[in-house]
């Protein structure tokens, strides 16, 4: 029961959803290898997702900075997965923004 609720929570559309929230959570896509291996061109060819990665990694999410770790590991992902896309990923500043994530304070992000 557990693996069949975490393949419907792992589907491309209920992570396009949750993106488009501008709010992440630690849902079963963020942490599913398979997920991403599957996923990661479709999400780069999306051309909204990664424009909303970049909006969700540009705010300071001082109340809620688990928000950052999530969307830091999200975009290592994408570059892992689909490394052809890195130059788009660096032209909407995510490699920039991960880079001065790294140096945050709160040793979650």
């Amino acid at each position: 029961m557990l693996d069949e609720y975490t393949r419907g929570q792992t589907t491309f559309d209920e992570y396009a959803d949750e993106v488009q929230s501008g709010h992440l959570r630690w849902t079963p896509p963020h942490r599913d290898s398979n997920f991403w291996r599957e996923n990661s061109r479709k999400i780069m060819e999306d051309k909204e997702l990664p424009k909303k990665l970049a909006e969700i990694a540009g705010k300071k999410w001082e109340s809620d900075k688990k928000v950052l770790a999530i969307v830091c590991n999200d975009i290592g992902n994408l570059v892992r997965e689909s490394p052809e896309y890195r130059s788009t990923l660096e032209k909407l500043g995510l490699k920039a923004r991960v880079m001065e994530l790294m140096q945050d304070s709160d040793e979650a992000v």
